[in-house]
């Protein structure tokens, strides 16, 4: 056994003063009898996908559960926080025989996500998120009432992840005051306990005489930004942008785009794409054919990977970049985009991430000045800080979906890749090092493991986050399986947490007072 893991199971044993050693069977028994109905609520919000602060049904049918169907259980606070799609449940258990206030109870939270990306539903797996927090905060609650255990717990439904970030506005109302750990779990390709970006979205808007005109701009902007690759400062910093054109959110990076030239062949154009597509454009392809909408035209579509996979991929845009690339210096071409042409105003997001918060705003600066004039204007959403791993949590994390309770999941690891942003990030508040970017404090302890709910099986639908065959992993029993695992690992800890001072006092010893 790992010398780091015995010292852990140490920590956490040193000061017991009740007998834990039933707890991983006590929550197999309560997941076994509350889970089900919880798995219901989450199938429930799946089949009824809204977008950032649109999620009343979502918000309506947790507190519709706790205030009917099972009430008492939880103090239930709907619209909480002056957030019309937030609540809050809170339960506090003090036995006969602690001494103490209620304010020295000691505490831990939860938080659940449920909203949904425009136009492809749960492809992000946020219903597991609400089951997660629901799950785990339950199975924890009915651990302090039967082992006797002082504790209080608080779960956050914060709406708003994808979007403008709810966490931040939850925050700022005091939904996180008094708390000082927190867990979630986020449902993706692969088990890791992994550090999460920094990013901040940058619109640049295009304003030119003619359609033409404005996507030449726009286009040549683009290129721009592509080369950009590479020479970023900061720490696996990256810059991709996204054509703001008909259905698109910078959340769901187009998986098709439409891209014209007027003035050449089919044949030219077709050559042309065709050398520029080769095997790094993983899954990409397209259709080609004339149109009359301009003069001599001639209309792709390309159609590939879209979501965060798409990022770290050749997309379908990219292939439209490069193909005006290699076109755009040929006489008297023109370029404009199929189904519309009558516009002279076009926009780019592009979505700025870098591994650490203390570089964003160079990246940021870079992007920018990329762009530079030829914009009108240009404008930032609130910047996402980075989520840094918290390692006493994540030890036991680990060794716990290592053992046999949680199916023996050799696979769980620590990854220094980030692969996403969070507006958990918001919650945990963290300060690093300006020079080793070591972790040296923050304002709350964010345990946010990121796990596989993909089926190694033949068939099994499996993509990443943000892609519409995550929406179809998201429905999968095999999935709910690794959240109900995945509720009783956190669950166990929260317990450990509340009932062993030392093991508290480890975890937080970066919370700034």
């Amino acid at each position: 056994m790992a010398r780091l893991e015995l010292y852990l199971l140490a920590l956490i044993g040193s000061s017991k003063a009740i007998d834990i050693s039933t707890l991983p069977d006590l929550l197999k028994t309560t997941s076994a009898e509350i889970f089900p109905d919880l798995k219901s609520i989450a199938q429930d919000v799946y089949a009824h996908p809204e977008i950032s602060t649109q999620e009343f049904h979502a918000h309506d049918t947790v507190v519709s559960y706790f205030t009917t169907s099972k009430p008492g259980l939880w103090n239930v606070t709907p619209h909480a926080y002056g957030q019309p799609t937030a609540f809050t449940l809170d339960f506090t258990h003090k036995p006969t025989k602690f001494s103490g206030s209620e304010d020295e109870i000691p505490v831990i939270g939860f938080m659940a996500e449920y909203d949904a990306l425009l136009g492809i539903g749960h492809a992000c797996g946020h219903n597991h998120i609400l089951l997660n927090g629901l799950s785990a905060a339950s199975m924890t609650r009915q651990a302090l009432l039967d082992l006797d255990i002082p504790g209080r717990i608080r779960v956050v439904g914060t709406p708003d992840e994808e979007d403008t970030g709810g966490k931040a506005r939850l925050r700022d109302a005091g939904a996180f005051d008094g708390v000082d750990v927190w867990m979630m779990a986020h449902p993706t390709s692969v088990n890791a306990v992994q550090p999460m970006q920094a990013r901040v979205d940058a619109q640049a808007n295009f304003v030119r005489e003619t359609h033409f005109d404005a996507v030449r701009t726009a286009y040549e902007t683009l290129v721009r930004i592509t080369d950009l690759a590479g020479s970023l400062p900061g720490t696996a910093s990256t810059a991709t942008p996204v054509e703001d054109v008909g259905m698109f959110t910078i959340n769901v990076v187009a998986q098709e785009i439409l891209f014209g030239v007027a003035g050449l062949s089919l044949q030219a154009v077709n050559s042309t794409v065709l050398g520029l597509l080769d095997d790094t454009y993983v899954g990409v392809n397209y259709t080609i054919a004339e149109t009359s909408e301009v003069d001599r035209g001639v209309a792709l579509t390309i159609e590939g990977p879209g979501g965060h996979a798409s990022e770290g991929n050749k997309s379908p845009l990219r292939l439209s970049i490069e193909t005006f690339r290699k076109l755009a210096a040929e006489d008297e071409v023109l370029f404009f985009l199929p189904g519309n042409i009558t516009i002279t105003e076009l926009d780019i997001t592009t979505s700025v991430r870098s591994r650490y918060t203390i570089d964003l705003d160079a990246v940021l600066q870079v992007v920018t000045s990329t762009v530079g004039s030829t914009a009108s204007y240009i404008t930032t959403d609130r910047p996402y800080p980075a989520l840094e791993v918290i390692t006493s949590l994540g030890d036991r994390f680990i060794s716990l979906m290592h053992d046999v309770d949680h199916g023996s999941q050799t696979n769980w690891n620590y990854s220094t890749l980030a692969p996403a942003a969070t507006d958990a990030g918001f919650v945990q508040d963290a300060r690093v090092d300006p020079e080793t970017r070591q972790l040296l404090s923050v304002g709350k302890v964010v345990f946010h493991p990121n796990f596989g709910i993909c089926e190694d099986a033949p068939g099994a639908p499996c993509g990443f986050n943000h892609e519409p065959i995550f929406a179809q992993t998201a429905a999968t029993e095999f999935s709910y399986g690794r959240t109900e695992i995945v509720s009783r690992a956190l669950a166990q800890i929260a317990v450990e947490l509340l009932e062993n001072k030392d093991f508290m006092r480890e975890a937080t010893k970066l919370v700034r007072r």
